[in-house]
């Protein structure tokens, strides 16, 4: 055998399964995993409860924004005709945001007017306080008329009555609640969260509040996979521990399938001899979909589904590579399936070189940077293994790397994803 051949072999699936391995390529699990969607219910929440949900209505217009002539600085309100005679206006009146709408009379008169009003008919021109001079119910303008502005929004300059405002898929910020209150929203039609749980196996794991003895380790990868769900607006997680017992792994796994949407379970995917997960899950009749996954952190990856579609995956015990593979599969497949407008990964040039060669594709931890051209740079950070989530303090995410048999060299692009709200 050639070594052209030799080379040709272990680049190929081929090399997994003479390794005694029968991993698929990362790109592959990602088309079986988006190939699949869960049913997402749609659900009616009041507006001061859809911050961050998934808007699944198209949103239009009822009313022209603004709704009349709204005066934009607080001064005098004239017909702009009268300048070419006098710059000297009789005060009639004054007139408050909230007042309803008043017909200026004709001469060199004026009413004074705040911001917010309702620019009254027969005026076509607001001139701000600091550009008069007010005396004995008189205002005097000391500017001159090619130097002054309207100073008032034109009826349904912002939007007209019956345009679209917001799209369905969106998420909803801050900014949207405004949108849609403005719409007269009271309640609007979202997304329903899907309901996700979390089971993290393993004798040595004890509860964060407890000190853990010289064998054990306190539950870290729960919370933090929960919070990055949250973090990307999927709020509706919960929190389950078992120990590396047969027989109370599948009772958990069991109960969990019929009241969930999503299974996350994290450890005993693997090759050990409490790694009990994907023989437990074919006892619960889940279908499994892929075990294996040609990557680095994360090669033990499993996902599959009930025949009623819960989905599950199969996550690694160390916790950065089951917070990495939560944020590359299961975030853009619950992201398809509600679905949402989602940002999809920026291409990003590496800083450093990286002296490593490998046959996986592989996930780095990094820090963000931009340099002086405009480019986005991404910067390694050291670590100890998928074990050190020491490492992750500083990062704003990881970069996606694809097998090659050289080194990194500075300058090398990969797909960057963020965690949420970096």
């Amino acid at each position: 055998m050639s070594k052209e051949t030799v080379r040709q072999i272990l680049e190929t699936d081929l090399f997994f399964h003479l390794k005694g391995k029968t991993m698929i390529e990362v790109n592959q699990a990602t088309e079986r995993i988006l190939s699949c969607q869960f049913s997402a219910w749609i659900v009616k929440i009041p507006l001061e409860k859809s911050l961050s949900r998934i808007l699944a209505e198209d949103i239009f217009a009822d009313l022209d924004q603004p709704p009349f002539h709204r005066v934009a600085m607080d001064g005098i309100a004239i017909n702009k005709e009268q300048l070419k005679s006098t710059n000297k206006f009789k005060i009639l009146k004054t007139i408050s945001a909230g007042s309803e709408k008043t017909e200026l009379p004709a001469g060199a008169v004026c009413f004074e007017i705040m911001t917010g009003a309702v620019l009254p008919s027969n005026a076509d021109l607001v001139i701000r306080y600091e550009d008069l001079e007010i005396s004995g119910g008189e205002a005097k303008v000391l500017v001159e008329e090619k130097k002054l502005s309207s100073n008032f929004h034109v009826q349904g300059s912002d939007y007209r009555k019956g345009d679209k405002l917001l799209s369905s898929g969106i998420r909803i910020k801050s900014t949207t609640t405004a949108i849609l209150a403005s719409a007269g929203r009271t309640m609007v039609q979202v997304y329903d969260l899907p309901r996700v749980a979390i089971l993290s196996t393993g004798d040595e794991l004890v509860e964060i509040s407890s000190h853990p003895k010289p064998h054990q380790i306190r539950w870290s990868n729960g919370i933090s996979l929960k919070q990055e769900l949250c973090a990307h607006g999927f709020t509706d997680v919960s929190l389950f521990k078992v120990d590396d017992n047969e027989s109370e792994m599948k009772k958990k796994i069991a109960g969990l399938l019929d009241c969930m949407d999503i299974l996350l379970l994290t450890g005993g995917v693997s090759a050990g001899k409490y790694d009990y997960v994907p023989k437990l899950l074919k006892e619960c009749n889940v279908q499994e979909i892929f075990h294996k996954v040609a990557q680095r952190p994360g090669k033990p990856l499993w996902f599959g589904k009930t025949s009623k579609d819960v989905f599950v995956f199969g996550l690694p015990g160390n916790p950065v590579s089951c917070l990495i593979n939560l944020r590359k599969f299961v975030i853009p497949f619950i992201q398809q399936s509600i679905p949402e407008q989602s940002k999809k990964p920026f291409r990003a040039f590496l800083s450093t070189e990286i002296k490593f060669s490998n046959k996986l594709m592989t996930y780095y931890s990094l820090i963000t940077i931009e340099n002086r051209e405009g480019k986005m740079m991404v910067s390694p950070l050291p670590g100890n293994g998928s074990g050190d989530f020491f490492q992750l303090r500083d990062s704003d995410g990881f970069i996606e790397l694809k097998p090659q048999d050289a080194p990194f060299v500075e300058g090398s692009m990969g797909d960057v994803y963020l965690w949420g709200n970096t």
